[in-house]
């Protein structure tokens, strides 16, 4: 029969060409540049980036110039009334213990973390993107099967409705046809829904319009693919090396601080006491050189506390790295397992669907010949439709399960879509 026929062209035939359609590259490139908390890492990454900037500059030398006014009353020999002065301070640390060091050494970490973080955030997100991709597609071919069985439904309705004015059937025939299609017409409206929600997300993220989705795939995994530690994990490794290096730099207490400074100094006098008659009593100008060292002795174990708080933060951050490492191998190993199952149930609903079909294709006859009733129809009108459903959903599935595989293997899925 033609519905029949409708009904087999569904599971190969490409949905209607919209006036916008986008393909999965495309969304997920949308995303990477729109969504907002990407962007947000982005602006922390580079804020960390500034702050290892900076701490870089911490080993130049350093100047700085200055200027004052002085009014005294009363004035003497040495004493003038006004003295205007300006001066220019040039310093470096000679030794700081490795203060400096330990810090730009930290502050390196942090950016790495940032960019780590990032990285984390936005595979995460890709990921998201590519499920519900693949979940919109499934729940597309779904509804494309369940309007299908509604208007088989339909035409036996109205069939029913003829044998029952001409008496070679009963109302509660028609009875039983218009409540399996009230109930399918539930399960059109519930997927209709469960589809928006997909779509509301897609768009929301991505910041794109559109009517529909094109078919996409990923690439098959091989063999060849190799494992790594994902972005998450790196995450905690670098913030754990971080504060580790600020342990190192509050030890640099410890140690003697020594800076040399050379300061240069020039005056002007105004109001001078007349009885001032020494040459030289007063100066014109002064350079001071001078070298500094300051060195604690005692502090209550106030540094020695505060390496031992840094230090346990850094080994409270090398426990969840552990945590993450045992959770992404422990998933990888689900995830390889979920690829062969998903790879079984394709092969299983394929032939699941030809032995429906085949079977839906006669009791459709027999019941239009009338040699069975109409239990017997819709049971195989349901078995062929879930059939079908589960097929097309198998081969989202596996799409699906594609994505995990190369996330929990430590790579960015968005590398793999054809």
């Amino acid at each position: 029969m033609k519905k029949n026929i409708f009904i087999s062209m569904a599971l190969f035939l490409p949905y209607a060409i919209y006036a916008n359609e986008v393909d999965l590259g495309s969304l997920v490139n949308s995303t990477m540049v729109y969504h907002p908390t990407i962007k947000s890492y982005d602006y922390q990454s580079m804020a960390k980036e500034q702050e290892l900037e900076a701490q870089k500059r911490a080993f130049f030398p350093t100047i700085d110039i200055g200027a004052s006014y002085q009014n005294n009353d009363p004035i003497s020999i040495v004493t003038p009334g006004e003295t205007d002065s300006a001066y220019a301070v040039a310093g470096i640390d000679i030794f700081d213990g490795g203060k400096k060091y330990a810090l730009y050494s930290s502050k390196k970490w942090d950016y790495q973390a940032s960019v780590y973080e990032k990285e984390a955030f936005s595979k995460s997100v890709v990921l998201d993107i590519i499920q519900r991709y693949f979940t919109v597609q499934k729940l597309q071919s779904n509804l494309l099967v369940l309007n299908i069985k509604a208007k088989d439904l339909e035409y036996q309705i109205e069939r029913a409705k003829h044998f029952v004015t001409a008496g070679l059937a009963t109302q509660d025939d028609v009875d039983k046809l218009q409540a399996a299609y009230d109930n399918n017409d539930f399960t059109i409206d519930s997927t209709t829904f469960a589809l928006k929600e997909q779509e509301e997300s897609l768009k929301t993220q991505s910041g794109v319009e559109f009517d529909s989705l094109k078919e996409a795939s990923l690439q098959d995994p091989t063999s060849d693919i190799s494992y790594e530690m994902y972005d998450k994990t790196k995450l905690l490794d670098a913030k754990a090396n971080s504060v580790k290096e600020s342990s190192k730099s509050v030890l640099s207490a410890y140690w003697p601080q020594i800076r040399l400074q050379d300061t240069y100094s020039v005056f002007k006098y105004d109001n001078v006491d007349p009885a001032i008659s020494l040459p030289g009593l007063l100066v014109d100008n002064k350079n001071l050189l001078a070298v500094t060292a300051n060195w604690r002795i005692f502090d209550a174990g106030q540094i020695s506390k505060q390496k031992e708080s840094l230090a346990l933060q850094s080994l409270a951050l090398q426990e969840q790295k552990i945590g993450s490492d045992r959770d992404q191998e422990s998933a990888f190993r689900l995830a390889k397992q979920r690829l062969e199952t998903m790879k079984s149930q394709i092969k299983s609903t394929q032939s699941a669907l030809k032995s429906t079909q085949s079977t839906y294709d006669i009791v459709t006859k027999k019941f239009d010949a009338g040699l069975v009733d109409n239990v017997a129809y819709l049971d195989a009108l349901n078995e062929n439709s879930a059939t079908m459903s589960r097929y097309k959903s198998a081969l989202y599935d596996y799409e699906i399960a594609k994505s995990l595989y190369y996330y929990f293997a430590g790579k960015n899925p968005k590398e793999y879509i054809k």
